[in-house]
């Protein structure tokens, strides 16, 4: 949790430094944010050490850290290595398991059978405040610029350019999005601060504040490396480097 504690003070001392100073990216405030886009269609897959802590049901939840593998059209292999979940597998293949993923859960007892739910089933959402197939750059992406493109057409978006970063997520950019001070807009929050990767362009961490300027989430995605040769067994959850049991249960 130090970690994020220190990224997140960070993150926050930028913005209010350069506050007053900076301005929007040219006359289009897009301009910024929409390379993202096109740098990611490029990628078919990637890994990465995916970080996250975030506020659910008004409670802050402790730092969180596991591999993550990922490959289009939206496979996911994840494994905890840091927070409560330490040791929880969860893949997720579309079309496989009637869309639902698998889940290896650690524990003596919990470990003894192969959990299948939802991505996105309430015992899901009592840990985390999205869907497991929510997790990615791709979902991140998308989720910046709905809310950016619909904030620019009714002109309540700035984009501010924080200035070169050197944080645990490589060389990159700082990027601040600010939407409608009103949360009775429907915007996903009322600011957001980005870093995206120097070599990628993609983003690379993301901090949420809410309309009373609190933290409310932050997303890391560290060690990236983008289009590593991932194989089927990479998503196989007979793979022998995994523990998923054969013995399954719905919920």
């Amino acid at each position: 949790m130090g970690m994020i504690k220190t990224s997140i003070s960070a993150v926050s001392g930028l913005v209010a430094a350069l506050w007053l100073t900076s301005s929007a990216v040219g006359q289009e405030p897009l301009a910024r944010l929409e390379p993202m886009e096109a740098s990611y269609a490029r990628v078919q897959s990637y890994t990465a050490r995916f970080v996250r802590q975030e506020v659910v049901d008004g409670t802050l939840r402790p730092r969180e850290e596991a591999l993550l593998k990922f490959q289009r059209p939206g496979r996911i292999y994840l494994r905890w290595a840091a927070g409560r979940p330490a040791g929880r597998e969860i893949l997720f293949v579309p079309g496989q398991n009637g869309d639902r993923m698998l889940v290896r859960e650690p524990g003596l007892l919990a470990s003894l059978a192969t959990i299948v739910m939802a991505p996105d089933s309430p015992r899901v959402l009592e840990e985390s405040r999205h869907p497991v197939t929510d997790i990615g750059i791709g979902p991140l992406i998308g989720l910046i610029l709905d809310n950016a493109r619909r904030a620019a057409a009714a002109g309540d978006l700035v984009v501010r350019d924080l200035g070169a970063s050197a944080g645990p997520e490589g060389p990159g950019r700082g990027v601040e999005m600010v939407l409608s001070t009103r949360a009775d807009k429907g915007y996903y929050c009322r600011r957001l601060a980005l870093v995206i990767g120097e070599s990628s362009g993609l983003p690379v961490r993301a901090v949420v504040y809410d309309w009373t300027d609190r933290m409310v989430a932050e997303y890391a995605y560290l060690d990236l490396k983008l289009d590593p040769s991932l194989e089927a067994r990479d998503f196989d959850p007979t793979n022998p480097a995994y523990a998923f049991p054969r013995w399954k249960i719905s919920r």
